[in-house]
Parts: C-alpha cells; structure tokens; sequence
C-alpha cells in the first residue's frame, strides 16, 4: 500500500505514452524514469505494477525505453479507443471510422500477410511504403465489389466503408484540397504518421527525395496479434482469394468506381 501512488503514477503515465501525449511525457520525464527503474529492478514493485494493470484490464505490450506500452485488454474496456476516438486523435474531423478501419487493416495485411508473420521475428517482416498499402487497397475494393451480397465474411458497416473508398481518388491530384482524407493517399499517410507518433512504426528516408519507409516495432507486432480483431482476418482472407483468382496483367486501378452515391457513413 505504501507505493500504490507510484504504482498508479507509472500506470497513468505509461498511458499518456501509449497515447502518444508528448506534452505530458515531458513534463514528467524524470518522473517516469525513475518509476520505469523501480519497475525493471523491484520484483515487488514490478508485480503490484502488473497487479494495476490486470485490475484496469489492460495488458502490456512492450517495455520501452522511456515507458511501458499499454493496450486495452479487449474492446469493452473502459479504455480502449474507438475508431472515433481514434478519428479524433488525428485532429481531422472529416475522417470517417470505417475508412481508417480500411486502412488499418490495408497497413496490418502490408506487414503480417500470413498468420505465421504475427510469431516471426519483427526485424524480419521488412519494411512497406505507402503504395504498398494502396495496393491492398486496391484488391480490397475490388473483391468487396464484386462479392456476393448474400456474403457475411464482412460486416455490412465495413462493406459501406469500402463502397465510400471507392469514390475516393487514390491519390488527389489538387495537393491544395489534400485535406482530411479527400484520397486514399490522405488517409494512409495520417494513419502512419499517429502510428510512428505513438510508437507503433518506426518511419526511414535515405534520400530527401525517396519515399518514406516505415518498420513495424515489436509492440505493434504484440498489438495485432494479441488483440485483432475479427475484421482484420476477414480482410486479409478477402484480400488474399482476390490475389488468387487475379490474371497476369490485371491492374485493379482500371476498373470503374461505382457510381456516386449518398453511402451513409460508419
């Protein structure tokens, strides 16, 4: 009981970290320092630690160096992020749920195509730009397109998600009305700058002029397969039938979008 103040401390802060809330982390950096140490060295300090965390149902993903890497441990938790919240976060009201679901599950398939991917080594997984996302994308929107529509594999909200980014361009042409996701480029490029601020990617560039690159870290490696959920594997299954039933040649950007429509939002 005596240390149940430092113990709640290193908790709150390790969430304001995975958050990525900067402001916070600075101005406690010593702080959390010193609570990480005791974390690392006290046995009991560290059990009554994990303690906390399984009492607030979050788990740990990662021990990192300037803090521990908290996740909600199921969706009913009370603190796990919704798909709006995680809209919110990114500071562009215009973004829509099921779109950066979309996306989230497009970056998930880039790095883990195959289930033995979530086990592998994660300095092995190699590195994705975001064309390569565009890519999954792509073979996404075309085999929700042309499923049956008595077909359950995706839930109707995330069918409607992709109906919406078909009528989005892949890439705006117009850079000065790039604005809150008015192309799948804009979605997938704020998608992977919140995830390298909270730590979840780390991003390359060589060259000031060569594409950004970006490697999964171990805890979002710990993140997808501990907690994904059942959309992520209904998208990569969708995406790796399409694959399979594609002919050499087939581009998937030739084929035509839907045509415009009033697609209510998720």
């Amino acid at each position: 009981m005596e240390n149940i103040y430092e113990i709640s401390r290193l908790v709150y802060l390790s969430l304001a970290y995975s958050n990525g809330n900067k402001r916070i982390i600075s101005d406690h950096q010593t702080e959390l320092m010193e609570l990480l140490q005791r974390f690392q060295a006290e046995d009991a300090f560290h059990r009554a630690v994990m303690e906390n965390i399984r009492a607030m149902e979050l788990q740990l993903l990662e021990v990192e160096p300037l803090a521990l890497r908290l996740s909600a441990r199921n969706g009913a938790s009370f603190f796990a992020s919704t798909l709006t919240d995680y809209g919110k976060m990114l500071g562009r009201t215009p973004l829509k749920a099921g779109e950066l679901l979309c996306v989230h599950c497009a970056v998930a398939t880039a790095f883990f195509p195959t289930e033995s991917d979530l086990d592998a080594p994660v300095e092995d997984l190699g590195v994705i730009v975001s064309g390569d996302v565009i890519d999954i994308l792509r073979v996404f929107a075309k085999a929700e397109e042309t499923m049956d529509p008595a077909d359950e594999i995706l839930h109707p909200e995330v069918r409607t998600a992709a109906q919406r980014l078909r009528e989005l361009p892949e890439e705006n042409p117009d850079s000065k009305r790039a604005v809150g996701g008015n192309s799948w480029l804009e979605l997938i490029i704020r998608v992977l700058e919140h995830m390298v601020t909270t730590g979840y990617l780390l991003e390359f560039q060589e060259e000031a002029e060569e594409e950004m690159e970006y490697r999964p870290t171990p805890a979002y490696q710990s993140a997808i397969r501990t907690a994904s959920v059942y959309v992520f594997h209904a998208f990569r299954e969708l995406v790796a039938e399409k694959k399979m039933t594609l002919l050499p040649g087939d581009t998937l950007q030739e084929s035509p979008l839907s045509p415009p429509s009033e697609v209510p939002h998720v």
